[in-house]
This record gives C-alpha cells, structure tokens and sequence, in this order.
C-alpha cells in the first residue's frame, strides 16, 4: 500500500504530477473494444502467415461496454470489428490510439474478416474487474495476448504456448500506486496544488481542451449517434443562448462523436474517453465564457481532472456506476475556481453532485453514452449554480456528510460494495434481447 511522506505540498507534487500524465491520456474510440484491438495488434508482429482464427476472451465489463459503440473509422460497432481491426490495422506501440491511423483501403479486409466466422468472442470467467484475452493463429503458429487492471496492461504474450514476455498478473480488484495515493489525499491538497503549481509542470493539460473540444466541433458537423449535442445547440426548447445550455450542448456533441466512430483521439480520463470529455468540455466552455486567461484555463483543467482521478480511486476501474458523473464532479471543482475561486463552494457543489445522480447506471458503451454526458453535464450546471447561491444539501440527506472527502468515500462504497449485482442484471438483459 502506498505509504503517504508528509502532509506538505511539497511530499505531493511529484505523485499529483504522475497521477496526470497516467490518467489523463488519448485514446481513439471507447476504450474497452480499443482494449481487445490493442491486445490483436500486439499479436500480429510475432506471426507471418494469414490469418486463421482469433478467440476473443474478456470480463464481463468489457463485454458490456463493447456490443454497442462504434469502433473508430469502420461505422459498425463490436468486439468482432474491434478485433479485425486491431489485427489489421492496429499499431501496438501507440497504445489506446492502436488503431487512429485505419484507412479508407484497410476496412474491406476488417469488414471480411468480422464476417468470415473466424472470430469467436465469449465471457471470461475471471473475476478481475478488466480483462481481456486475445489468441490469433495463421496456419502454423498462434499467439496469445492477456491483459488485466489497466486496459493496455499487457501481463503475458505467449506463442505457440511458450511465453515470450511475461510479468506479474494483478491481483484481482489491485490498484496502481497513483491510485493508492490518490487515496491519501484530501480534496484541499488538490486545490491547493492546482492553483499554485509552477505552470510550466501543468501546462501539458492544454491538450485535453485541444482534443476534447475537436471532438465537440466534429460533433457537431457530422450526424454521430443520436446527434444529441448537435440536436441541443438548434433545439426549439433550449436557444443554447446560457451557459448551461451550451456547457451540455457542447460536452454531448463530444460525446457523440467519440462513441459514433470519429477517428478524432479523445483525452480519456480514468481510462475513459467519455469521462475526459465530461471534465475538460465544461471547463473550457466556463473559461470562454468568462474571458478566462491561458493560465487560469490550465489550472481549471488541472484541477477538474485531478479531481475526477481523486473521486475515481475510490471507485472500481469498471462498474455498474455511470462514472461520467464523478467526472463531471471534476468539472464542477474547475468551474467553481474560474467563477468564484472559492474552495467550499467546490466542496458543496461535489456534495450537490452526490446527493443528486449519483445512482446513474452504465448499461454499456453505446450511442446514448452522450445522455448519460448531458446528464452528468445538466447536474453539474444545477450544483454548482446552487453552491455559489450558497445553497448544499445537508448532512442528514442520503450520501451526503459533513465533510466533502468523506462524502466521496461513502460514493465509493455505494459503488463498489452495492452495485456488483446491478451490473451482472444489466449485462443479462442485454446479452438476451
């Protein structure tokens, strides 16, 4: 377990550095069928001949997250195309952007090979919250790729049943040692560090509004999914006139984009593309909104996706709980700093979220991910809004306690002692439409 040094800014710093640049990174389409394209890509170096087969193996969340959303670049959605096109066209040294670069002249050959039969996927029965498992033959040789706890944690590669690379599986349900140390912290220190960390150590957090906000325009021009965002910003009902209207519009048509199959990267948060929208598009629309300064941007950013990181760790890396809205919790903290700059305002906000929609459920990846961003996204706008009024849901309601760091804690606890038989339900119904 991870052993905090001090409490002084100084003994963080370092750890809140290192919790970023894990944490926050890009990744082309959901990340859990880019997880089994990963895994077929980092086959197919080790093997010379045409492919023969490829058996697909992965926890129950991955399954769930992966039957609907579109893969990136193919227009259909799956494990079978998101193993095809890891095969083909995935590039295993760029991680969760294996497959960014798949071309117009690659898709006949992923299309053939997701429909030639040659492709099996089913459940594994593990009790890791992530894993995947992917074996690909040609004639003569096969190979097996295993991945657990992170999505491009690659534990074992094997051919022809003799390892060729190989280090400790995780434990189930382990935990990274950024995560443990986001355990120790407190929200304060996060505040703290955000608004007073050299600007050189953050500004690399500039790319997720590059990125996030590039999904959104891209939203916006093209008919992804439901079009919700795109939908919102001409709706009869919502002029997308206030700042509410065109935070929700904005991070929606993101969302959009990254599940409806735009090759564009999104910067993921926790391992989750969608979480990263839903903390980096609110903040900056906040920071267009109120003439913010580049550096004040970057601050927000920073603290809006330290903050999501921080509630995540308390969470399970998969679940049942819809954790857009943990996120945007994030984005509520960055908001807060460019209105107010006053920290318990942000704790009452966070403790509005929880006692608002914290029981959102993730039914799998999919086009109505982007409800579930608006969602997020419209509570966000009411908590905070509340919190600068002065207005927090007290102590005696539900989740909510007196203290925001406990108030986060017992979220965690909802989500990771209560809602393990919620998400074998919903896969269930799911698997047997």
């Amino acid at each position: 377990m991870f052993q905090q040094a001090g409490t002084g800014k100084g003994s963080y710093e370092k750890m809140f550095i290192k919790s970023l640049k894990e944490g926050v990174v890009p990744a082309t389409g959901c990340t859990e069928p880019i997880a089994v394209a990963y895994a077929a890509a980092n086959c197919m170096p080790y093997l010379s001949g045409d492919i023969q087969a490829i058996d697909v193996s992965v926890s129950h969340n991955i399954m769930k997250n992966a039957m609907a959303v579109i893969v990136p670049g193919t227009g259909r959605p799956g494990l079978l195309v998101a193993a095809a096109a890891g095969a083909i066209a995935g590039d295993p040294a760029v991680g969760l952007s294996v497959i960014s670069k798949l071309s117009d002249e690659q898709l006949p050959k992923i299309n053939e090979l997701a429909d030639s039969g040659k492709i099996v996927t089913h459940i594994a029965e593990v009790e890791d919250d992530l894993y995947v498992e992917v074996t690909v033959s040609d004639a003569t040789d096969k190979v097996r790729v295993c991945i657990a706890g992170d999505h491009t944690n690659i534990f074992l590669i094997e051919k022809n049943d003799k390892p060729l690379y190989s280090k400790d599986r995780p434990a189930t349900h382990a935990i990274s040692e950024t995560k443990q140390f986001l355990q120790t912290v407190k929200l304060k220190n996060i505040w703290d560090f955000a608004l007073t960390e050299p600007l050189a150590n953050i500004v690399f957090m500039r790319k997720a509004a590059n990125f996030n906000l590039a999904l959104a325009e891209d939203g916006f021009q093209h008919d992804y999914g439901i079009k919700l965002g795109k939908s919102l910003k001409s709706s009869r009902l919502q002029k997308n006139t206030s700042l509410t209207e065109q935070i929700i519009s904005y991070t929606a048509a993101a969302s959009d984009a990254r599940m409806g199959g735009s090759q564009l990267p999104a910067m993921s948060n926790s391992g989750s593309g969608n979480q990263g929208i839903t903390a980096t598009v609110p903040v900056c629309i906040v920071a267009r909104h109120e003439k913010s300064s580049e550096e004040q941007l970057i601050r927000a950013l920073t603290l809006s996706h330290l903050t999501a990181l921080y509630i995540h760790a308390f969470l399970p890396v998969l679940s049942a709980f819809c954790a857009t809205d943990s996120a945007a919790m994030g984005a509520a903290t960055g908001s807060i700093y460019l209105l107010t700059n006053d920290y318990y305002q942000a704790c009452s906000a966070i403790k509005n979220m929880i006692g608002d929609a914290a029981g959102m459920v993730c039914d799998g990846a999919g086009c109505s991910c982007a409800m579930k961003v608006a969602s997020s996204t419209s509570s966000m706008c009411r908590a905070v809004d509340l919190a600068i009024q002065g207005v927090e849901i007290p102590s005696t309601n539900g989740l909510v306690q007196d203290d925001v760091d406990q108030t986060i804690r017992g979220l965690g606890k909802l989500v990771t002692n209560g809602f393990g038989k919620t998400d074998s339900e919903i896969l269930n119904v799911m698997m047997n439409k």
